[in-house]
Order: structure tokens, then C-alpha cells, then sequence
């Protein structure tokens, strides 16, 4: 059974990267089957046929949702901007969970998943837990990124009670060794164990989720390890491993094999973005971001809490990252732009990681200073 596993998701994984914008999850085709409705999928069917007439000011909700529970993390992984202790302008907070509900209310008709995570580590937020609840009740499938330390037994009962669809486990390493060297203060016997609770409590429970899928951000210190990891995944329980090529332009990180090499430009072939009409990206602080990779403040779209979900989606900002997108696709020049996404669809490069390695060393200590204070401030809070 783990070696159909191992190479049905091989398959999964390069047709994702050779034919879609962006990494084909299983989690769609879940959330597809089990999490539908004919108003979602008429919406489905109406956002489609707006990006393909190329309509900037659409009538259309978005079908994704990815809601940033918190912007805190507890790991300090280099080329993270969160683990460098950057804050991008925002404020280092957790999402509560009115606000988390409201956001859901404004467009869970038409929404099939939930992505419970960006920049932060999910499960230090305490409302978690009610946001996935909640979710459910709301015909949402639901999934989350974690680096799996936050994880108890008691906790993990909770995640599989709740209804979680499914967990990525950020582990990038097979041995203590090469865990070590980019998730910088994780412990990789306790992360391990912690996988292997849930996966055992899953059994004891007798369901089928949540789907475990394993992360492994492959660099030059760990590929040699990516095969005996795999193997070790599949045996414990793991439902899909997933190498994830490093996107990272230190050239002593990247791995030697060709297959584990990211593109580093136009990683996420741009021409087929079609962000701006199926996600809705909201940040810890209400920010509504134009994509998951988008990071810093100044750059969000809006902010919901001070306007409503209906005011935000047509915006001047969204209107005018719709109509870059459509000249990128078509060949045309683009018209100058202050938007984020001239210069993603220009370079090819993934919003803000270019701007956070402009940053001086100077401004890199001031925003960790100020992350530390609001860190602690969030953990006497939490």
C-alpha cells in the first residue's frame, strides 16, 4: 500500500507542477467532491468564465479562502520572514475567532476550502480550534500547515474531534541532524512523536482524517536523506510526501539534483494566475493580501474589519491587479503600476521575498527588536 501511495503522489506531483499555476493538493480534489454545492460550483463555473473574458470587476466571490490565524511562530527558519523576525509593518498578533467568523460568514456559499495558515504557526492561536469547528459546520473543508511542535496527545484528539480535513507537517529532514539546520528550535524526536500520535489516534478513532501529508523542503544538506524519509513516512501512517523544492537564491543551499530545484523565476508560471478572482487572502490583522506570498503591509489590498468583504473584492486595487494579469496573459505591455503584482508578473519572482533581501541590516535588527516585544506580549495574552 505505501508504494501505490509513493508513486500515485510522484504522478500527482509532477503533473501539478508541469501542467497547473501552482502545486496541485490533494485537498482540491477533496474539497471538490466532498465539500460542494450547485452554488459553489455555479460560482465555480462564473469565475472561470471571468478570467477567461479577462472582466476585472467581477460579480463573482472567491472560492478559496486562506485565513492567517496569527502571524507568530515559534521556529526562527532562515528564509522564512517571519523566522528572520521581520514584521512586514503589521502587527504580531493572533486572529480571535469573532473575527475569524465574520470573514467566513461574508463568503462560505461560495467557498470550497479553508487554508488555515500563511505566516504563522497556526496552533500557538488558542481559537484554533472554534475557527475549525466552526468551518465545518459551515460545509468547509478545512486544512492547515503545521511545523508540528505545538502538538500534544490532548491536542491532536481535540484537532481529530473537530473535523480537521487535513495537515501538512512541515518536517525537513530525516534525522535530528538536517532538522536542525533550517527548522531552527524545533526538536525533530518530539515533532515525530507528535506525527506519530495523531496518525495512531486517527486509527484508534476509526476515521479517515484528517489526511496527513508530509512537507520535506529539500536543500543540499538533507536530499541525500529525501528517499529513506519517504519510505519512513509511508510506514508510519503518512498519507502523502511531498519534497518540496527550496526557493532560495543562496546558491550553498540549494540541493544538488536537478529534480529538487526550484525555478526561480517564474516559479509559479504567472501566465496562469488567476489569484486575484478565486482567493481571498487575509492576513492576522484583517489585511487582505493579493496572495499568499504577498507580505508586507503597505502592499495589502485592503482590510476587512474597516470595510466589508463586498467593498473590498472590486476595489481599485483588486480591478487593477485583475487587468496586469490579463495583459501578462495576452502579451501586452503592462500599463505602470504600483501594484505588488507588476513586479511578480515583470520578474518572475515571488512578491516580497525580493524586497525582504533588499532590506539593511539596520531596518532586519529594528523589526526583530519589535517582534520580540509583541512575541511576548502575544504569549501573556494567548
Amino acid at each position: 500500500m505505501a508504494q501505490g501511495h509513493k508513486h500515485f503522489f510522484h504522478v500527482v506531483n509532477w503533473l501539478s507542477r508541469k501542467f497547473f499555476a501552482s502545486r496541485l493538493s490533494y485537498s482540491h480534489i477533496q474539497a471538490f467532491i466532498y465539500n460542494n454545492s450547485l452554488r459553489k460550483l455555479s460560482n465555480l463555473v462564473y469565475v472561470q468564465w471571468d478570467i477567461w473574458r479577462g472582466n476585472i470587476n467581477t460579480t463573482t466571490k472567491p472560492y478559496i479562502l486562506i485565513l492567517e490565524t496569527t502571524n507568530v511562530c515559534n521556529l526562527k527558519c532562515p528564509f522564512c520572514l517571519t523566522g528572520k523576525g521581520i514584521s512586514g509593518g503589521r502587527e504580531v498578533r493572533h486572529m480571535g475567532f469573532d473575527q475569524a467568523k465574520a470573514i467566513i460568514d461574508d463568503v462560505a456559499d461560495t467557498v470550497y476550502m479553508l487554508q488555515m495558515y500563511t505566516w504563522g504557526e497556526p496552533l500557538l492561536n488558542k481559537d484554533s480550534l472554534k475557527v475549525i469547528e466552526y468551518a465545518k459546520q459551515k460545509n468547509l473543508y478545512v486544512m492547515l500547515s503545521t511545523n508540528a511542535t505545538a502538538m500534544t496527545p490532548a491536542y491532536n484528539q481535540r484537532l481529530i474531534n473537530a473535523g480537521i480535513d487535513y495537515i501538512t507537517v512541515a518536517i525537513d529532514g530525516g534525522s535530528d541532524a538536517t532538522y536542525k539546520v533550517y527548522r531552527r528550535g524545533g526538536n525533530y524526536s518530539k515533532v515525530l512523536g507528535n506525527v506519530k500520535n495523531i496518525l495512531e489516534l486517527k486509527k484508534l478513532s476509526g476515521v479517515t482524517t484528517p489526511f496527513v501529508e508530509w512537507q520535506f523542503i529539500v536543500f543540499r544538506h538533507n536530499e541525500h536523506e529525501v528517499d529513506s524519509t519517504e519510505q519512513m513516512a509511508y510506514q508510519i501512517g503518512i498519507n502523502k510526501f511531498t519534497p518540496l523544492p527550496a526557493y532560495t537564491e543562496d546558491e550553498d543551499w540549494l540541493p544538488l539534483s536537478p529534480k529538487y530545484r526550484a525555478e526561480i523565476f517564474n516559479p509559479e508560471r504567472l501566465t496562469k494566475c488567476v489569484r486575484p478572482w478565486s482567493h481571498l487572502n487575509v492576513r492576522a490583522d484583517g489585511g487582505v493580501a493579493s496572495c499568499c506570498y504577498e507580505f508586507f503591509k503597505k502592499d495589502d489590498f485592503g482590510e476587512l474589519g474597516k470595510s466589508r468583504f463586498s467593498e473590498v473584492w472590486n476595489n481599485a486595487a483588486f480591478q487593477e491587479s485583475r487587468k496586469l494579469i490579463i495583459q501578462h496573459r495576452r502579451g501586452k505591455k503592462l500599463d505602470d503600476s504600483q501594484s505588488i503584482c507588476h513586479d511578480c508578473l515583470e520578474t518572475g519572482m515571488r512578491p516580497s521575498f525580493l524586497e525582504a533581501d533588499q532590506m539593511d541590516d539596520k531596518s532586519v535588527q529594528l523589526v526583530m527588536l519589535e517582534t520580540s516585544s509583541m512575541n511576548v506580549k502575544n504569549k501573556e495574552t494567548a
